[in-house]
């Protein structure tokens, strides 16, 4: 028989391994099961540890650490009721620990906390395994807001059946009997619905996005009825592409309004990370690809995009707006320099050519320096954070007042939020290394490493002195 597969090796999947040949169907569909049941308790213990780590964060535990400093421009207005006394760092703690966006990671802190508290019911079936974690979820998010005595009169009357009865059947039957118990819960929920409306965007194929436009039912379904008859229009005009391309374009017309000179202009600055080879004219066809906005593009396109921005005597963009080029290093995709195309012309002609940004004496960073860190880090260097650089502060890595440098490689992004964390919140460690890499440490003693996107080089060993200053790794003791 094969030995065990070396360490990183995957392991083959091996049916007679997991059960023998003879295994009635029966026998297979009861493995199924006790999959599902096994995943419940797992979820359950999951959200028992995360809700008692939340119990020992909480507010009253920082009290006496002094100023946390105010809420920054990028604070959210309102809070999770239930996480109102918890510390305020617990859901970025939570993140990192699990290395997820801090989204999940509050989801996930509301949920536990809901099903250890309020809905210890549901919590209770879902460790026997009598509810799918799917299941759960649905009964969180339309209790998670009714007080004790609301959830408790449905959850009376839904979870004797709940274990037979499908995900969506059951949310149906939640909603009937909540709204029986609590009349104004409906509009209660839609209120606060209507209030987190907004626009995303969503990547889908390679080159495309998805714009998510969230409103009221009634208006999103008129809003989709005009694009359709602005659709046929086309059409009828003798437009043949198909008939979703014509009513994307359309939309995305009405939305720009190209036509209308009536109206300010609004103005974009695009940055396009790219190695100078994939620049080439006669770059190969298996250019490393570039970087528009975090989506790839391929050197092709970004060639084609910065060649039909040449053929224009006139801005880029209207008003003010750019098209910026980051270069970066085509062997370790670290962002050496970040040039418009002006710049580039310049570089290429008889000038000194790209560079970063010298050091500066001063505490405040420079605005050259303040590009390119903005335009290298692309979103706050904390793990699990997705706020744009350009809302971030510029954040010294080795403290200025302790003889920190202002250069480059001694600033990187962090959003106001963790920004304070890192100031005030305590138990926290933050350490920016030589070869760009942030290294975050949470008061548990879990650590993760992040570096600017883009940069691909293999990571230098830690250095010896990093856990000296960090307090023991409890996960290792």
């Amino acid at each position: 028989m094969p030995g065990p597969p070396e360490d990183g090796e995957p392991i083959p999947f091996v049916p007679a391994d997991l059960m023998s040949p003879g295994s009635s169907e029966l026998e297979i569909v009861a493995d199924i099961w006790s999959a599902d049941a096994h995943m419940a308790r797992e979820h359950a213990r999951q959200a028992a540890a995360i809700a008692e780590l939340a119990r020992r964060r909480s507010v009253e535990r920082d009290a006496d650490f002094g100023a946390r400093g105010g809420p920054g421009h990028d604070s959210r207005a309102v809070r999770q009721p239930v996480l109102a006394d918890v510390s305020d760092d617990f859901v970025t703690e939570l993140a990192v620990i699990r290395n997820c966006s801090e989204a999940e990671a509050s989801k996930l802190a509301v949920e536990s906390l809901l099903l250890t508290t309020t809905l210890a019911a549901v919590w209770s079936e879902l460790f026997v395994g009598r509810l799918t974690v799917r299941k759960a979820r649905i009964l969180v998010d339309l209790l998670g807001d009714a007080s004790d005595a609301v959830a408790a009169a449905v959850l009376a009357r839904v979870l004797p059946g709940a274990e037979d009865c499908a995900p969506a059947r059951l949310g149906d039957r939640v909603r009937y009997h909540l709204y029986q118990v609590d009349s104004e819960a409906k509009e209660r929920r839609r209120r606060e619905a209507e209030r987190r409306a907004d626009v995303h965007v969503e990547r889908t194929a390679d080159g495309l996005g998805r714009l998510v436009i969230e409103g009221p039912l009634p208006m999103v379904y008129a809003a989709r009825d005009a694009i359709g008859r602005y659709g046929r229009w086309m059409r009828a005009e003798g437009d043949r592409r198909p008939m979703g391309l014509l009513r994307s374009t359309m939309a995305l017309d009405l939305i720009l309004r190209p036509w209308d000179t009536s109206r300010p202009p609004v103005t974009a600055h695009l940055y396009i990370h790219a190695a100078l080879p994939a620049l080439r004219a006669n770059a190969p066809s298996g250019a490393a690809p570039a970087e528009l906005d975090g989506a790839l593009v391929s050197a092709v396109q970004c060639r084609e995009l910065l060649e039909s921005l040449d053929e224009l005597a006139l801005p880029p963009l209207p008003a003010g707006g750019s098209v910026s080029v980051a270069v970066d290093d085509p062997v370790s995709g670290e962002t050496v320099a970040v040039a418009t195309r002006a710049e580039l012309r310049r570089a290429a002609g008889c000038g000194p050519g790209l560079s970063p940004p010298p050091t500066t004496s001063s505490y405040e960073p420079s605005a050259a320096q303040r590009r390119l860190v903005t335009v290298r880090d692309r979103r706050c260097r904390v793990p699990g954070c997705g706020r744009r650089a350009e809302r971030c502060d510029i954040d010294h890595g080795h403290p200025y007042a302790d003889g920190g440098t202002t250069a480059c490689e001694n600033l990187c992004c962090l959003c106001r939020r963790h920004h304070r964390i890192k100031t005030f919140a305590r138990g926290w460690s933050f350490t920016l290394l030589e070869d760009g890499r942030l290294v975050v440490r949470t008061p548990s003693g879990v650590s993760r490493t992040t570096r600017p996107p883009g940069w691909f080089h293999e990571p230098e060993p830690d250095p010896p002195w990093l856990e000296e200053l960090a307090p023991p790794d409890p996960l290792q003791l």
